[in-house]
């Protein structure tokens, strides 16, 4: 994966900061800083690479195919784009986007998404080829951009996407996963998502981010002609964090649990509040899958967010692209635990074999340091804030935001029961 830096002005709090993509990035700090809106701004890459928002560029500058294609032979340019004009559209479009998660229409921000590409212009060379039997031949229209081919019959009717916005996805997502078809799916998990699983009619959202997680929703009830298959590891993560399976059943979310069915609205927050992520991972395969998971602590026991962390370090391993924001302590502290097994699966095969049999950690879940890229937000003096990079070392992701936290409590509770013994 190449490297795509995110240059931040001002987003939010968020004043002269930047961080790296990562395949899992982890967001932490104090509330009221701007972890959701950088997390967004991650997302909305996933998003711009996995869907159609480049449409709009086309149209909002007047290009139309038809137009395009009008009395152009073989082997000729119809539209030549300098690459600074397109990256400045995106930047304002991931403005726009993050403002419509927020439900704000006046959101303003100064943001820079630098990409691995190198190229001034993007170049789109028409070319045709006939094709058929004799006499019934059809002809074939074809747009090059690069390396790039996107073909469509000349009756342009049948399009199912955009071509100039296909090649240009292409190439971006060339530039970064090395991959064009790499990237399949983008999703967000907002916070209060458990509660939205009990509706079923799409009620006025005031943040786009709602709106996009009863997209998804819509999609979990859409039929696939395949559904992946499931490696054992994962499906076991799944069980281990849920205490049991959920399942659509006749139109109907169900938990089932030691040998009792009940509806998953029914049950407790916990099990609503990873229902969405659950569904996730068993219909779609986590290879080319990214996922922002807000606070995926949430309304866990921590006995239950260190399993989480075993869910998204197996996911990860297998693919799945990852954007969290979190407090939790114990979520971060098992993350750096399976980092640390990492290190001592190849430094210690004895020692590796005996802690994570006794803890009940699956290899399947330890976690490459290199896939993760760890920002933690601090306040500044004049009420700002701003993004830290933390390096992931053999003992993990750095927290001392949080030890402070501690000692002060532990502080105070003794001060308390000295107080109480006079």
């Amino acid at each position: 994966m190449k490297t795509v830096r995110f240059n931040i002005k001002k987003l939010g709090a968020i004043e002269n900061s930047s961080i790296e993509l990562s395949p899992m990035m982890v967001f932490s700090g104090e509330s009221g800083l701007g972890k959701s809106y950088v997390s967004f701004l991650v997302h909305y890459l996933y998003t711009l690479l996995t869907g159609d928002r480049l449409n709009k560029f086309f149209t909002d500058k007047g290009y139309n195919l038809t137009d395009l294609l009008h009395g152009k032979q073989s082997n000729e340019t119809i539209l030549k784009i300098p690459v600074s004009e397109v990256l400045s559209w995106i930047n304002r479009d991931a403005v726009s986007y993050i403002g419509y998660l927020l439900g704000h229409d006046e959101f303003s921000a100064d943001i820079e998404i630098e990409f691995p590409f190198m190229d001034n212009s993007f170049e789109f060379v028409f070319d045709k080829e006939v094709v058929g039997l004799d006499n019934n031949e059809d002809v074939i229209c074809k747009i090059l951009l690069n390396s790039f081919t996107y073909r469509f019959s000349s009756d342009k009717s049948t399009l199912e996407a955009d071509p100039l916005t296909g090649l240009v996805t292409a190439v971006l997502s060339k530039a970064i996963f090395n991959d064009h078809l790499f990237l399949k799916r983008s999703y967000l998990m907002p916070p209060s998502r458990g509660a939205l699983l009990e509706l079923n009619e799409r009620p006025v959202f005031l943040s786009g981010m709602y709106e996009e997680f009863f997209d998804f929703k819509n999609d979990l009830n859409r039929p696939l002609k395949e559904l992946p298959k499931i490696e054992d590891s994962l499906i076991q993560c799944l069980s281990d964090v849920n205490h049991g399976d959920i399942q659509q059943t006749n139109g109907r979310l169900m938990y089932y649990t030691n040998g009792v069915e009940i509806p998953v609205t029914a049950a407790a927050s916990s099990v609503k509040e990873l229902a969405p992520l659950t569904l996730l991972l068993k219909k779609y395969s986590t290879l080319g899958t990214s996922v922002l998971l807000e606070e995926p602590e949430a309304h866990l026991h921590p006995g239950r967010q260190v399993k989480v962390a075993d869910l998204i370090g197996c996911a990860v391993q297998k693919g799945c692209h990852v954007q969290m924001t979190t407090h939790s302590d114990y979520l971060l502290k098992r993350l750096n635990n399976l980092i640390m097994l990492y290190f001592l699966k190849d430094r210690d095969a004895d020692s590796f074999e005996t802690i994570s049999k006794k803890w009940n950690i699956k290899k399947e879940c330890l976690i490459d340091p290199k896939l993760i890229g760890a920002y933690l937000l601090v306040r500044n003096e004049d009420g700002s804030s701003r993004i830290e990079k933390q390096e992931v070392t053999e003992d993990g992701i750095p927290f001392e935001s949080f030890y402070q936290v501690i000692e002060d409590d532990i502080t105070m509770s003794n001060e308390l029961r000295n107080a109480l013994q006079l």
